[in-house]
């Protein structure tokens, strides 16, 4: 894209001037690409979080997408395939689940094992789930799979009879439980193994309905009854067992609330959680259960059941009658959690926010509370505020663990810095991220972290710290060479710049000179390219010309550079060997090049923006009727009217007859100008196009549609950088206006005077605003007044330390007109009478 490098006004006549960089393949974003892992580590915590808190299935959903990620380390996509494993796994999508596994190629390692071992014993598969078991070991487990590991024991017990056995490795699995969330999973998988173990055959099913008969009204008999009801589930009579199971409830007594609990669950277990019947046993338990943890289990239940947008639509609005009842609900940090994680997962971001924040705010100790910081910088994440992000980043890591997550957060935080702007913060975080890179597991290369730390000291304008810590990094084995070129690359294109193109040239040739290790052949090429035109910038065409046949003679050799890149860097270098025949005044052989360039690559950005190359030489030697032919070639081209060049060529032949000077060239660069436009409304010239155009009004003496020019900028375009140009010049058109109309003159004074006071404003344009006010002032015959403020241009910005410091040429030219209208001033109070206005030149 085109990159626009100044836009400033001259200084006597206003003049706008325009300069565009050429096309480069600097522009090429796939070189210019930052590798960050913010994305994937916010969408990693949370699925992680969805996972936690009951919604398998939106969870599996982020996994798979943070899996799409090109970016995602090696180590990271391991561990993310092995969670979406888990999450399918909870979401029944079991076939996926296996899928996902079969094709994992990371380490046969315990994690692995765990997840293999769970897929064979839900498939009944005990040899390979014990198999999977004797494979692995509990130790090597992170503390939130080590419950997992008992719960699979015990499936592998339940699977052999050994019930006993099994309802240990529950209990351990319960006990192992990192969260209430986990530990409620644990014990909904073992009511739904005792669901499994009701399987018997039609011949037995008159001794249990007997027994239940027997105890009837006892609590004793209430197991009976949940026997009975899952033996003839397991038999496939499901609705008999849900009709019992409701007879049962409507007569279970007030004082057996725990046996109607258990009643109503298994009630929601053999209906399933996306029935209707499922889901109303589920919603009463969540509102009448008389322990926490039923509730709680309830709670995930019906999460997990909530699959669609509009299952979870009607959960958010089930949980908000709980949450806005009267008596507080006994797990109300549970509600609000849940219901801020269906908002994240349907982008409610404003509710998923309110909640979460709701559950910090009234229950600060709250074991929830990591869950909820993670809901609410997804969301901060989401709505791109990234500095709210690093405020919740820093309090998320001081209520986690360390580990994993921990060291994920502090790459997090560097991030967070990074895409808030805040570069010099952003450095800090990545150079503590790289200092605590020995702290296992690591979250991104090493390479990674060194760029990012580099490319945050260059856009915070530190190039010497970032050249520092480039150098030093060089001798980093870890820092990989792509990783290296890529930082190397980003540091002399921003040292060209900014201005410092001989360093960046010394730079680039003791680079290449070393060899260039490592490098890729597209960056090696893109350095070749950026040398010669780094010689051109330095005023040594004649080593261009050189540099620039090498680099075609490397292009012609073949290789495997990409097809595009090859053609658009070649263009570019024929551009560049053309433009340093012209600086060399060999113009016959330069504009030769050029009509080559054109024949072939008519369409590359090079042959577009060679025209300019073109008329801009021609203008420098005087010939404005040839510089003009070439523009308007250009832009009268079919072909090129939708070229990024096109406005700018309308600009530049408007300016070329701005030169001319005669009346009838003003009126034409008007009309290109309208034209620039109109054809082109949404270019970012189009601002400066209005500007000139009242700069050619006024020449034409047409000042009232010149202030219509500039008003229009100022009510259409507020916002622009340069909108006090705008102002300035609105205010020089009143006062040539004043000398008939006293509003004119005194809104003109009352504009330079706001101009010169505005802090915000450049120190180069309140020095001009204060020297027209005083000169106003001056011509109007209030000398007083006049040196007062002539006096305070001077005093203000040159004899200021810090604003002259400030000021450039253009100031300080505005600050010396004022010093000499001090001096005649004091000429004229001898024995002059006042001299009439006159417009300020």
């Amino acid at each position: 894209m085109r990159l626009l490098l100044t836009l400033c006004l001259g200084l006597a006549g206003g003049r706008l001037a325009a300069q565009v960089a050429g096309p480069s393949p600097l522009t090429d974003p796939a070189a210019m690409a930052a590798v960050v892992p913010g994305g994937w580590i916010v969408a990693e915590g949370r699925a992680d979080a969805a996972l936690q808190s009951g919604f398998p299935a939106t969870a599996a959903g982020i996994y798979r997408e943070i899996l799409r990620d090109p970016h995602v380390p090696a180590d990271g996509r391991q561990r993310l395939t092995l969670a979406l494993v888990t999450a399918q796994l909870d979401a029944g999508e079991i076939a996926d689940a296996e899928k996902i596994l079969s094709d994992y190629t990371g380490p046969k390692n315990s994690a692995y094992q765990l997840r293999a071992g769970l897929l064979a014993a839900n498939a009944r598969r005990i040899p390979q789930a014990k198999a999977a078991l004797a494979a692995g070991r509990i130790d090597d487990l992170p503390a939130a799979d080590r419950g997992w590991w008992h719960f699979l024991q015990a499936g592998v017990a339940d699977a052999e009879g050994d019930f006993s056995k099994a309802n240990s490795h529950y209990e351990q699995a319960i006990g192992a439980a990192v969260s209430a969330l986990q530990r409620v999973r644990f014990v909904l998988g073992q009511e739904q193994a005792l669901l499994r173990r009701g399987q018997v055959s039609e011949s037995q099913l008159p001794v249990l309905r007997t027994n239940m008969e027997n105890y009837q009204g006892q609590r004793t008999g209430y197991t009976y009854v949940r026997t009975y009801a899952a033996a003839l589930a397991g038999l496939g009579r499901a609705a008999e067992a849900q009709a019992l199971l409701q007879r049962q409830l409507a007569v279970v007594p007030a004082t057996e609330r725990d046996a109607a609990d258990q009643l109503g669950l298994m009630l929601g277990l053999i209906a399933g959680e996306q029935s209707v019947a499922g889901r109303q046993a589920f919603r009463q338990l969540l509102r009448d259960g008389q322990k926490p943890e039923t509730q709680r289990l309830a709670l995930q239940l019906l999460a997990r059941g909530a699959k669609t947008t509009a299952e979870r639509e009607q959960l958010r609005r089930d949980l908000g009658g709980l949450i806005g009842a009267p008596a507080q609900h006994p797990i109300i940090e549970d509600l609000l959690l849940a219901r801020a994680q269906t908002a994240l997962a349907d982008q409610a971001s404003a509710q998923a926010e309110e909640d979460a924040r709701a559950l910090l705010e009234r229950h600060p100790g709250s074991p929830l509370k990591a869950a909820a910081l993670g809901v609410r910088l997804a969301v901060a994440w989401d709505l791109k505020r990234y500095r709210s992000a690093a405020d919740l980043i820093a309090q998320l890591r001081a209520v986690i663990p360390p580990g994993r997550e921990r060291n994920e957060l502090r790459v997090l935080l560097a991030e967070a810095f990074f895409r808030a702007g805040d570069y010099k913060n952003a450095a800090d975080a990545y150079a503590a991220a790289l200092a605590a890179v020995h702290e296992p597991p690591a979250v991104v290369p090493v390479g990674v972290l060194i760029f990012q730390r580099v490319l945050s000291d260059i856009r915070a304008d530190q190039l010497a710290a970032a050249a520092k810590q480039l150098d030093e990094a060089a001798a980093n084995p870890a820092f990989d060479p792509l990783n290296r070129w890529q930082a190397e690359w980003n540091l002399v294109r921003e040292m060209q710049v900014n201005g410092q193109a001989p360093a960046a040239y010394a730079r680039v040739n003791r680079l290449l000179a070393g060899g260039a290790q490592g490098v890729p052949e597209e960056l090696r090429i893109r350095l070749l390219w950026l040398r010669a035109k780094l010689s051109f910038d330095n005023g040594q065409p004649d080593i261009t010309q050189q540099q620039a046949d090498e680099l075609l003679k490397s292009l012609a050799v073949g290789g495997q550079l990409d097809a595009a890149l090859r053609t658009n860097v070649t263009s570019m270098a024929r551009l560049l060997k053309a433009q340093a025949l012209l600086a060399l005044n060999q113009d016959k052989e330069g504009f030769a090049l050029l009509d080559k360039l054109r024949a072939d690559f008519r369409t590359t950005a090079a042959a577009q923006y060679s025209y300019l190359v073109q008329a801009g030489h021609l203008t420098q030697t005087g010939d404005m009727a040839a510089a003009q032919k070439v523009l308007l070639s250009f832009v009268e081209n079919e072909e090129y009217q939708r070229s990024e060049y096109a406005p700018l060529a309308l600009y530049e032949a408007a300016l070329n007859l701005e030169r001319q000077g005669l009346e009838r060239q003003l009126e034409e660069a008007n009309r290109l100008l309208e034209q620039l436009i109109k054809n082109y409304p949404a270019d970012d010239l189009v601002f400066y196009a209005r500007l000139k155009q009242g700069d050619l009004l006024r020449k034409l003496n047409q000042f009232g549609l010149a202030r219509q020019s500039y008003e229009d900028l100022i009510n259409n375009h507020g916002q622009h950088p340069d909108i006090l140009l705008a102002e300035l010049a609105l205010a020089d058109t009143l006062y040539a206006q004043g000398g008939n109309s006293l509003a004119n003159y005194e809104s003109a004074t009352t504009k330079f005077e706001r101009l010169r006071d505005l802090p915000s404003a450049p120190v180069d344009l309140r020095a001009e605003a204060g020297f027209k006010w005083g000169y106003a002032l001056a011509k109007r015959g209030q000398a007083a007044k006049a040196q007062t403020v002539l006096w305070s241009v001077v005093d203000s910005f040159l004899f200021d330390a810090a604003l002259a410091g400030k000021l450039g040429a253009k100031g300080r030219y505005w600050v010396a007109r004022a010093l000499l209208e001090l001096g005649q001033i004091h000429e004229d109070a001898r024995a002059s009478p006042p001299r009439r206005s006159g417009p300020i030149s």
